[in-house]
């Protein structure tokens, strides 16, 4: 989510809802989730820490996304990964800390808005306090530590945003970019694919040996821990045939109350945001007035987006949706008035009531299965905090068998796992943050941690240390990396003996966007210069002899997407240039 933020933050006030995630934390129970002790620090950046958890999680987040490229994990060196993460969470703090000493801020409202539109937590068109909980555990969360993890990300966004907002690209740029983007180049070309070729050696012990001694750090096994849980399931309390009628009765009777004391709003609003925008939201009142449609300069110039391309429509809403001031002047409306600019924590709005009805109840069938298992999540929550809580007391005081026994619940065992990673409940960063702290490393169990189905506590089972692994233990391993080696090279040398032999084959048209060629084999295609010849080792073994005949220019044609492009490119280029600057004039120590 945090990487949407990034992408789409301008749309954060679209629909103006806020709910009330401070209240929610307080009414929802035993929820407040750390992950041990003391963080030990890896770094310090203009007197800002950089926890081993941060690093964790970023280092976790990083290297799934970087097999989902390369898929085979002997492909990632841990040790560049490790010094790229570092560097990187660096390079955002010293942003942070700049943009933060400089006075930028995000309000608590907007940060409430954000979270409570967010599809990641939406059910049924609501808010889901479960939903939240379970999607912030999987990324190494307590509830607080994502909001302020969300809230630095939308400081370090909004300040850098002023500047990449700025980039742009010219038509020359712009014609020349589509020029190359659209060049294709013909090449007669032949391919050597790696797995067929016929290996008649078998590797020696000094073969192996060799590869061993190459990257002694790739066979160093980490460390690595079973544990024992207790699992403390948020739904095992739910039962719906045991809410009686009478309940679900008197639910439905409070619900028909509740719609009839009420009317449903159907509004429109231009938003205008940034110092100026009580100045901005008078000059659009004035415009209206002078004349022109509220549904145009809404699509002109509001600032949120959605329903700016509605012009201004915000649809049918329960007044309780809104934030207080927007609500309060809505409230002071008649159909069809228009108010002046109202301020709301998200900037000024003019706002207008152009419809509104009284809410139609549905009948008791259609609304009673609902009701019913309303009333029984509100049983079993009840059951639930207050199981937590005892939990959590009898975890701190006492050991897993005596809450096992308390709260009926059964002791566990995980599988080993290591800091990095896990099957089960240790696919969680959570749970292996915590299994690797000081708190279980001692021999304690565990603070109540956040999973998908509940919270659970952990006790260290067994433990074995960070050790180098034998050579004779990874010899399968090294054959197969031996073998694959020299397939490569023999794929290798069948291309470039090839090439003496080009001339006699047809030639292709090959594009930037080729899909049936390796993007690095197409990458060294297009660096090529007409009459080139050059074998060139796709990252898979496989090989390609090439022959560059001939350069096609592209044509002009999408100036617009292109466009966008290179100014999108542009706004990257000027955000790392910032991130190297306040890298290079913080205090940093490791």
């Amino acid at each position: 989510m945090l990487q949407n933020i990034r992408d789409n933050s301008t749309g954060i006030v679209a629909k103006i809802i806020v709910g009330l995630i401070a209240l929610t934390f307080v009414v929802t129970g035993v929820q407040f989730v750390s992950f041990g002790g003391s963080e030990p620090e890896v770094a310090v950046v203009n007197d800002q820490p950089i926890t081993e958890v941060d690093f964790r999680r970023e280092l976790d987040t990083q290297r799934r996304q970087l097999l989902t490229l390369v898929q085979d994990p002997a492909l990632v060196d841990e040790n560049i990964l490790r010094s790229q993460v570092l560097d990187s969470l660096i390079q955002q703090t010293a942003v942070l800390t700049e943009a933060q000493s400089r006075g930028v801020t995000f309000g608590a409202a907007q940060i409430d808005a954000l979270l409570t539109s967010a599809p990641e937590f939406q059910e049924n068109g609501q808010f889901s306090p479960a939903l939240f909980d379970q999607f912030v555990a999987r990324q190494g969360f307590g509830r607080v530590g994502f909001r302020e993890a969300l809230q630095e990300q939308l400081v370090v966004n909004q300040w850098t945003s002023g500047l990449a907002d700025s980039a742009f690209a010219t038509p020359s740029q712009v014609e020349l970019a589509l020029k190359l983007e659209g060049q294709t180049r013909s090449v007669a070309l032949q391919a050597f694919t790696s797995s067929e070729q016929s290996l008649i050696a078998t590797p020696s012990n000094s073969d192996l040996e060799t590869l061993y001694q190459a990257d002694t750090t790739r066979w160093m096994r980490p460390q690595t821990v079973t544990v024992d849980y207790l699992l403390l399931d948020r739904d095992r309390g739910l039962d719906l045939d045991a809410v009686d009628e009478a309940e679900v009765r008197d639910a439905y009777e409070r619900y028909v109350t509740s719609l009839s004391a009420s009317q449903e709003n159907r509004a429109s609003h231009i938003l205008l945001m940034g110092e100026d925008s009580l100045a901005q939201a008078e000059a659009a009142l004035a415009r209206i007035n002078a004349g022109e449609t509220f549904e145009a300069v809404a699509a002109e110039v509001s600032q949120d987006p959605l329903s700016a391309e509605q012009g201004g429509d915000l649809g049918f809403a329960d007044p309780s949706t809104y934030v207080p001031e927007f609500a309060q002047a809505l409230e002071a409306l008649s159909v069809g008035e228009m108010s002046g600019p109202v301020e709301t924590p998200f900037g000024h709005h003019i706002i207008k009531l152009t419809e509104s009805r009284a809410q139609t109840p549905e009948s008791y069938e259609a609304r009673a299965t609902e009701l019913r298992r309303q009333l029984a999540e509100q049983q079993a929550g009840i059951r639930y905090d207050a199981d937590a809580e005892e939990l959590a007391n009898i975890a701190f005081s006492g050991d897993l068998e005596e809450a096992a026994e308390v709260l009926g619940l059964d002791i566990q065992t995980s599988q080993p796992f290591t800091q990095e990673a896990g099957s089960g409940i240790a696919e969680n960063l959570g749970i292996r943050v915590a299994a690797f702290g000081d708190e279980v490393q001692a021999g304690e169990n565990s603070t109540l941690l956040e999973v998908e189905a509940g919270v659970i506590v952990l006790r260290l089972n067994s433990s074995e240390p960070e050790r180098q692994l034998a050579l004779d233990e990874v010899r399968d391993e090294l054959v197969s990396a031996w073998e694959a080696q020299q397939r490569a090279e023999q794929a290798q040398q069948a291309a470039q003996s090839a090439l003496a032999d080009l001339g006699e084959l047809e030639a292709q048209s090959v594009s930037r966007a080729e899909s049936s060629i390796p993007a690095e084999v197409v990458q060294a295609i297009f660096a090529m210069a007409p009459g080139q010849q050059q074998a060139i080792a796709a990252l898979n073994g496989d090989a390609y002899a090439v022959e560059l005949r001939e350069v096609l220019p592209g044509d002009v044609e999408d100036t617009v997407g292109m466009g966008a492009f290179l100014t999108s490119q542009a706004r990257q280029q000027s955000g790392r240039a910032l991130g190297e600057w306040a890298q290079s004039n913080a205090q940093v120590e490791r």
